[in-house]
C-alpha cells in the first residue's frame, strides 16, 4: 500500500510540475552618472552605478481554462531613470510579497498587498484588482479593502477614436477624483485633450496636445492649464524625436527653458544611451550614459 501511495504522489507531482510554464527576465545596466548631488549631496561629479533587476514568473491552467500565476521580482543597485523624472531608483523588493492572478474568458484578478497602483494617481496603493473587456470597452477596478479605497479607469476604442475615463475616492488630497482623456488620430496626426477633476482646485490639470510623424521624425506640443485659476499656455511641452534603425533621439523643451537631450541606440538585447536635462532654475541638472541589457 505505502509503495503504491508514493507512486500516486508522485505521479501527480510530476503532472504539476509539468503543467506549470516557468520563466525568468529582467534587466541590468552600468551608469555613468553626474546629477549635482541631486541623489546624495556629497556626488558633486561624476559617479558609476549599476543594477539588476530579475522577474521570476510560473503559471498553470487547469482543465476548464482557469488560469493562475503568482511571481516576484528580486534585485540589488540603482538605475538612473534617465528618460522621466531622472531619479535613482533602487532595485529590489521583498521576495515575499505575494502576487497572485487567477485569469478566465478574458478576466484577471491580481491580489497584491499594497503592491497594485491606484487607477488614477500610481502614488497611492491597492491590494486587488479586475481587469477585462467587453468588445471595444476595457474595464479596471482597484480596491484596498482594510482602508476602504478604490479606483477604477474605463477605455473605449471607436476607429480612430480613443476615449479614457478614470477615477478615484483617494487621490493625492485624500479625496474624489476623476480624469478624462480623448484622442483621435487622423493619418500621422494625432490630437488629445484630456482634464481632471480633483479635490483640490489647483490639481485640476487640463491639457490639449497633438502629435505628427513626418517619416523618421515625430513633432509633439502641448498646452496646459494647471489649476482652475490658471490659463492655458501657462505650461506647456514641445517635444522633436528621430527614430531610423537602430538609432533614436529627441530633444524637449518647456516654457520654464528647461531642456532634454537623449539618444538611444539599439544593440539588440541592450540599449546604449546618452541623457542631458538643463533644469533652468535649478542646479541639480543631470548627465547621464551607459547601456542597460535584457534577458
Amino acid at each position: 500500500m505505502k509503495k503504491v501511495l508514493l507512486t500516486t504522489t508522485a505521479l501527480v507531482m510530476t503532472a504539476g510540475v509539468a503543467a506549470a510554464e516557468v520563466s525568468f527576465s529582467g534587466t541590468a545596466g552600468i551608469a555613468f552618472i553626474d546629477d549635482n548631488g541631486a541623489s546624495v549631496a556629497t556626488r558633486d561629479g561624476m559617479f558609476v552605478e549599476s543594477y539588476y533587476d530579475m522577474d521570476v514568473a510560473v503559471s498553470g491552467t487547469a482543465d476548464n481554462g482557469l488560469t493562475m500565476s503568482a511571481g516576484f521580482d528580486m534585485g540589488a543597485g540603482s538605475k538612473i531613470d534617465y528618460d522621466d523624472d531622472d531619479a535613482l531608483e533602487l532595485q529590489g523588493v521583498d521576495i515575499g510579497d505575494a502576487d497572485v492572478a487567477v485569469s478566465m474568458s478574458g478576466w484577471t484578478l491580481t491580489v497584491d498587498q499594497d503592491g497594485i497602483d491606484n487607477l488614477f494617481d500610481d502614488d497611492q496603493q491597492e491590494d486587488m484588482s479586475i481587469a477585462g473587456s467587453v468588445g471595444d470597452l476595457s474595464v479596471a477596478y482597484a480596491a484596498d479593502l482594510e482602508n476602504d479605497t478604490s479606483s477604477y479607469k474605463l477605455g473605449y476604442t471607436m476607429g480612430d477614436l480613443k476615449l479614457g475615463l478614470t477615477g478615484t475616492d483617494n487621490d493625492d488630497a485624500g479625496g474624489d477624483a476623476t480624469g478624462f482623456s480623448a484622442s483621435y488620430a487622423m493619418g500621422g496626426l494625432t490630437l488629445s485633450v484630456a482634464v481632471s477633476d480633483e479635490s483640490v482646485d489647483t490639481e485640476d490639470d487640463a491639457s490639449v496636445g497633438f502629435t505628427y510623424k513626418m517619416d523618421a521624425i515625430t513633432l509633439g506640443y502641448t498646452t496646459i492649464r494647471p489649476g482652475k485659476d490658471a490659463d492655458f499656455g501657462d505650461e506647456w511641452d514641445a517635444k522633436v524625436s528621430y527614430s531610423a534603425g537602430a538609432m533614436s533621439a529627441s530633444i524637449a523643451i518647456d516654457e520654464a527653458d528647461a531642456s532634454t537631450l537623449i539618444a538611444e541606440y539599439d544593440l539588440g538585447g541592450a540599449t546604449a544611451f546618452a541623457a542631458m536635462h538643463d533644469k533652468a532654475g535649478e542646479a541639480n541638472d543631470l548627465t547621464a550614459f551607459g547601456i542597460n541589457f535584457k534577458f
